[in-house]
């Protein structure tokens, strides 16, 4: 392994004054660290975005690891290190089991309403029925109290609450091929429940709680009308802190699935993230789509992963999403087009505000 400079510096001058003696092999805490500081070095993607000087952190860090730093106390130690990043896609494992997790610094919602939940929901449905749309029906399967997908519809109106961007956990934590398998289930779920809403002129896709998955672009095909550009991407190279490939453009590319061709109306806020930024960002580009709530959580790179010598797994930010002119979106998100926020003084009245307003433009768009 590949040292840092003041590692290297260190050992150097021990060999020196110890008459060029070879320094004493690294213990396990102490390659684990070595490897944790170097993956974030040379593969995150936000160190000025985020200002935090990453080499300090080394400095102020490395003392506090030797040879007899339990395993809890290493993960302490990374934990501190990494927090001052405020990146909801670092995390640190072992097996299924996560150690730490990162927040990142727009997440009103999620504190908001993440104890409320059901009453939340609750609350958004009696407030469509109260607008002659019928029963919610939920769909695919259930992880906590939540099913995949809720459908209801008003005669041309139709809503599709999309809760999470994959189907089984495994295709949030499993392998490539759990994941791969979790997208076509994804897909036969997303396009039968928008089978439902067939001959609808207005969509709502409500997106407001979806943490993320996969598959964000290619849900966004079943809204496409033919090919187009919907972002760009450049991944993290190791020689600098603003070291990135040359930029891909993104597209999406028309489902073969059924498709969705009139108005929608996405309903978002800063909970809405990772994959369901993809689907929302990529939505935004068409020009029938308007956003409504608030700006997405601007979370939107793939996870890096790298599995340390002590057998924790973490994963990390590698990549910067922008717009196609060009803007940065990380901590930024996709902004709505109008504004609107849900608070807990609404939802204790009985009143979703962001669905109000969503329902008031399509009614709009119908009549026109």
């Amino acid at each position: 392994m590949k040292l840092p400079a003041i590692l290297t510096a260190t050992l150097l001058s021990l060999s020196l004054a110890g008459n060029a003696q070879t320094p004493a092999p690294l213990s396990l805490p102490e390659q684990s660290f070595e490897l944790f500081w170097q993956a974030f070095r040379d593969n995150y993607a936000f160190f000025p975005l985020k200002k935090v000087d990453w080499d300090s952190t080394y400095r102020v860090f490395r003392p506090q690891v030797t040879a007899q730093t339990p395993p809890d106390s290493l993960v302490a130690v990374f934990g501190r290190m990494v927090a001052p990043l405020r990146d909801g896609h670092i995390s640190i494992s072992r097996g299924e089991t996560i150690l730490f997790k990162g927040e990142s610094a727009r997440n009103s919602f999620k504190q908001h309403f993440r104890a409320v939940q059901p009453a939340f929901w609750q609350v958004a449905y009696a407030q469509l029925r109260a607008a002659s749309f019928s029963p919610i029906k939920a769909s695919g399967p259930q992880i906590k109290d939540k099913q995949l997908l809720y459908v209801s519809r008003n005669g041309p109106i139709g809503y599709l609450h999309l809760s999470r961007s994959f189907a089984d956990i495994t295709g949030a934590i499993g392998t490539e091929e759990q994941e791969q398998a979790d997208h076509q289930k994804l897909e036969r779920l997303f396009a039968k429940a928008l089978g439902q809403l067939a001959g609808c002129q207005v969509l709502l896709l409500d997106l407001r709680d979806n943490g993320g998955g996969h598959s964000g672009v290619a849900l966004a095909g079943h809204f496409a009308p033919a090919r187009y550009l919907a972002n760009y991407k450049a991944l993290r190279q190791p020689g600098g802190y603003q070291q990135f490939t040359a930029s891909e453009p993104i597209y999406v590319t028309p489902s073969e699935g059924p498709r969705f061709l009139g108005s929608l109306v996405l309903l978002t806020s800063d909970q809405t993230a990772s994959a369901a930024e993809d689907l929302t960002l990529s939505l935004a580009q068409r020009p029938a789509v308007t956003l409504v709530g608030t700006a997405t959580k601007g979370m939107l790179s793939d996870m890096y992963a790298v599995h340390l010598p002590n057998g924790l797994d973490v994963t990390l930010s590698n990549q910067r999403y922008t717009t196609p002119p060009g803007q940065l979106l990380e901590d930024v998100g996709v902004q709505p087009n109008i504004a609107v926020e849900n608070t807990p003084a609404a939802l204790s009245q009985g009143h979703d505000p962001v669905l109000s307003r969503a329902l008031e433009i399509a009614r709009q768009q119908i009549r026109r």
